[in-house]
């Protein structure tokens, strides 16, 4: 199977000189890009990423679309608390800051699993797209054979995360749940000041190379994807898919995910323009104007009473110069904002103790775990999508590597691909103390083992477990029973122990009384 790339942009500039732009006929109109079916998705897409990444003044300008809003904002400083990125991170961290645990099924080939998920970084890239799912709604996993890096002289099993923007599938109306027979990766290239669009459709058991010449957003005429040294058609060699999608969660009625700022936008806006507003307006009356009596000033005239922030009052009390304060009465403005902020965390089912904003101290691991239900509520829906899309990645990995013979990590995949299990952590910091209180009751009540603490208490496996189990009972110490002294009576009495009744003490006449 070919080397397939692409960028993670839908628009790259590709410098090459072996086409005539001249040879291609631009009379007729194929349709524009992005496809106007998409096109809300797209923007909603570019929208929310402006969130994510802080610029919410360019974001908040799309949306309204107002000559006279940019106008009256841009004579403003804009104030911005990135909630949006906020959310996102929280909710990732709660996902994927700790690395899930792969586990390969009964029959499978652990090393094998192990192998794929190191060389591909998949700790990072399942981090990674937590972030996207959670701002964008969807995102996407490719599985490709190829070489991974450039001075590569062997092809192995990429997996790897890329943007929803270039994504395009053909949606059953009547069953959004079934997998599209057809899947599109779309984005547009430059190549010698020409605009092209590069398509990559995945069927079953083949991906179909084409490219489209452009002008401007009309695709004009269809080109060859020799210029880009693609063929045709690859024969992918397996039945499953290649792509998996993998919406941020969604209702049974559409096929794409559901962005968390969906519902959030509008505070975040209400939130900043509050903070803008109150922040101008302190600037503003920082540097008060100083007012005098008349006469007060050059007599000349030739000092700029604007340049010194001083003006002339006819009437002034008692003549003495004095500044003009404003009350600004801004103690409801921040509590607006306390009030907005609380909305805010309430409606994203964010805790406010994730942010260390909480009410007291939380004085056990277990005390914190109730305070962020809502929090680890909205991590496991997540989970549910994450857990059976992750499954399926992993299993169409081992197919395409059983069907081309490729190696990952030099290792081969020995038997049959199998599916497998995954075993989430909850991203909350564990509390050592009370897990080893927990362990410990349990293995009092005789319903867990030392080596299964010790797994659970320090996140090993059970080859490790036992081996820190022996290593504590070969550190035990040794208790020795004291020495008995036979004597020669070894018959009659053994050593120090006690005569029994009716027994005579050695050296003793039976015939005497014992001594006093």
């Amino acid at each position: 199977m070919a080397n397939d790339n692409y960028p993670q942009d839908p628009g790259v500039n590709i410098q090459t000189n072996n086409l005539d732009p001249g040879a291609i006929d631009l009379a007729s109109n194929m349709g524009e890009f992005p496809y106007p079916e998409h096109r809300n998705r797209i923007t909603y897409y570019q929208y929310y990423e402006k969130l994510f990444m802080g610029d919410h003044f360019g974001a908040f300008s799309v949306v309204v679309d107002d000559e006279k809003y940019n106008r009256a904002w841009s004579k403003l400083r804009y104030v911005m608390a990135n909630f949006a990125g906020l959310v996102s991170k929280v909710i990732a961290d709660f996902l994927f800051s700790e690395p899930i645990s792969i586990m390969a099924g009964e029959g499978g080939d652990q090393d094998f699993i192990d192998a794929l998920v190191r060389e591909n970084n998949l700790d990072i890239q399942f981090y990674e797209s937590a972030l996207t799912n959670s701002y964008a709604g969807d995102d996407l996993f490719k599985i490709r054979a190829g070489q991974r890096n450039p001075w590569d002289a062997v092809s192995t099993v990429i997996i790897e995360e890329i943007t929803p923007l270039i994504y395009f599938p053909k949606v059953d109306g009547f069953n959004v749940r079934a997998t599209p027979k057809s899947q599109e990766l779309a984005w547009t290239f430059t190549l010698n000041r020409q605009k092209y669009l590069r398509k990559e459709i995945h069927r079953d058991g083949a991906i179909f190379n084409e490219v489209w010449l452009m002008k401007g957003n009309k695709i004009v005429a269809q080109s060859s994807p020799s210029i880009l040294n693609l063929p045709e058609m690859q024969a992918t060699g397996i039945k499953q898919p290649l792509l998996t999608h993998v919406p941020n969660w969604k209702t049974g009625n559409r096929f794409f995910g559901i962005s968390d700022y969906h519902d959030l936008d509008q505070l975040f806006y209400a939130i900043n323009n509050r903070l803008t507003k109150n922040d101008n307006i302190l600037d503003k009356h920082s540097d008060p104007i100083l007012m005098v009596p008349p006469g007060v000033l050059d007599e000349k005239g030739k000092v700029k009473k604007k340049a010194l922030g001083v003006i002339e009052v006819e009437n002034s009390a008692d003549g003495k110069p004095e500044y003009i304060v404003w009350d600004a009465s801004l103690e409801n403005a921040f509590k607006q904002i306390e009030k907005l902020v609380d909305v805010l965390l309430m409606t994203a089912e964010i805790s406010p103790d994730a942010f260390g904003m909480g009410k007291g101290q939380s004085d056990s691991g277990r005390a914190l775990k109730y305070k962020l239900l809502r929090t680890i509520a909205k991590a496991a829906r997540k989970k549910l999508y994450y857990d059976a899309k992750i499954k399926e990645v992993i299993f169409n990995a081992q197919v395409l590597a059983k069907a081309w013979n490729l190696e990952v990590g030099g290792k081969r995949l020995k038997g049959d691909p199998v599916q497998v299990e995954i075993k989430w952590q909850d991203g909350i910091p564990v509390d050592e103390r009370e897990q080893a209180e927990v362990e410990s009751i349990k293995i009092d009540a005789g319903v867990q083992s030392k080596k299964g603490a010790i797994m659970a208490i320090d996140q090993v496996d059970e080859k490790n477990a036992e081996q820190k189990l022996k290593d504590i009972e070969d550190e035990k110490p040794k208790v020795e029973l004291p020495s008995m002294n036979l004597g020669n009576n070894a018959g009659t009495n053994k050593g120090n122990m006690p005569p029994k009744p009716g027994q005579v003490p050695p050296g003793q006449n039976p015939n005497q009384p014992p001594a006093a």
